[in-house]
C-alpha cells in the first residue's frame, strides 16, 4: 500500500491502479491531465480518505473506463463505512454522557436554524426546549409518556401554534441519552428512534 493510503475500499482500489500502472502518485494526477498537479495530490488524498472531488472521480473513470464500476462501487462501500464510524463515535460519544445527561423535549418548527440567530442566542436560546422536572423523570418510561403531551399542549397554547424564531411548530421529540421520541404537533406519539439526538447549540460572544 502507498504512503498516505487508508484501508478504506476506494483507497485500496486506487492504490492497486497506481501500482498496476507502474507509476508514482505524482505521474498518476499527471497522467489524469492536471496542470496543477499538488490540487490533484491533494483531490487524491482526499478520494482514499472517503471525501472524493466529483472532478477528480469522473477524470479517473474516464482514464481507466475498465474500472469505472469498481470506482463507483468502491466509494460507496467507503460511505457505508465511513458512516458507519462517525455513528459508532457518536454513539460512544452519548454514552459517556449517560451518567449527567438530562432527558428534555425538543420542540421543532418550521426551520432548524433559528430567524435573528443572534437575539435567538442573547436571549437564552431555550425557546424549542422544555426542560422536565425530576418528578416526571423519577416516573416509569410508560408513565412519562403519557404525562409529556400535557407539556406540549402547554407549549402550543402558550405560543399559539408556533415555535418562536423557529415558525409554525411541526412536532416534538421526546430526547433520551440514547434514542428519542417523536410526537406530532399535537402531542400524538409517532415513534421511538433508535438513534440519539442532540440539538444545536448558539454561542454568543461579547467584545
Amino acid at each position: 500500500m502507498s504512503q498516505g493510503a487508508s484501508a478504506y475500499p476506494v483507497s485500496l482500489l486506487l492504490d492497486r491502479i497506481i501500482t498496476e500502472a507502474g507509476c508514482s502518485r505524482y505521474e498518476f494526477i499527471q497522467a489524469l491531465g492536471y496542470r496543477d498537479v499538488y490540487r490533484g495530490l491533494r483531490r487524491l488524498d482526499a478520494l482514499e480518505k472517503g471525501e472524493g472531488h466529483p472532478r477528480i472521480i469522473k477524470q479517473i473513470a474516464a482514464a481507466y473506463p475498465a474500472i469505472a464500476q469498481d470506482l463507483k462501487l468502491a466509494i460507496a462501500a467507503t460511505s457505508v463505512i465511513k458512516k458507519a464510524e462517525t455513528e459508532a463515535a457518536w454513539l460512544g460519544w452519548c454514552k459517556a454522557q449517560q451518567e449527567s445527561f438530562t432527558p428534555y423535549i425538543h420542540i421543532e418548527g418550521e426551520t432548524t436554524i433559528p430567524r435573528g440567530i443572534t437575539l435567538f442566542g442573547v436571549s437564552g436560546g431555550k425557546w424549542n426546549l422544555i426542560e422536565l422536572p425530576q418528578s416526571l423523570l423519577d416516573l416509569p418510561l410508560e408513565e412519562q409518556l403519557a404525562t409529556l403531551p400535557e407539556l406540549m399542549h402547554a407549549y402550543r397554547r402558550r405560543y399559539n401554534g408556533q415555535c418562536p424564531f423557529f415558525g409554525e411548530l411541526t412536532g416534538f421529540k421526546f430526547v433520551r441519552c440514547l434514542d428519542h421520541f417523536r410526537f406530532d404537533k399535537d402531542g400524538n406519539f409517532i415513534e421511538c428512534v433508535q438513534k440519539p439526538f442532540r440539538r444545536g447549540v448558539a454561542f454568543v460572544e461579547l467584545r
